[in-house]
């Protein structure tokens, strides 16, 4: 798993995410297609107004990474 802050792109190591329900059904969709999607596929959950946003992605620390930026491939290979 990494958890990157996008404001200062620094590596996060712990995080509390409180959900309403209706966000975790979207989630479970979300992380669902992921399962079942192309590798350069991604999603974003956001809470009602827009203000919050969580982006997800698989990622393949061993497999291609060239379609990820490249703050992503410096988390992916250099945050342990």
């Amino acid at each position: 798993m990494k958890i990157l802050d996008e404001t200062t792109n620094k590596s996060l190591s712990n995080i509390t995410i409180l959900f309403e329900r209706n966000e975790v059904i979207q989630l479970i969709g979300y992380l669902e297609q992921l399962l079942n999607s192309t590798d350069d596929e991604h999603y974003h959950l956001n809470n009602d107004d827009y203000s919050k946003e969580i982006t997800m992605a698989l990622y393949d620390k061993n497999g291609c990474l060239e379609h990820f930026a490249e703050r992503y491939k410096k988390l992916i290979l250099l945050d342990d």
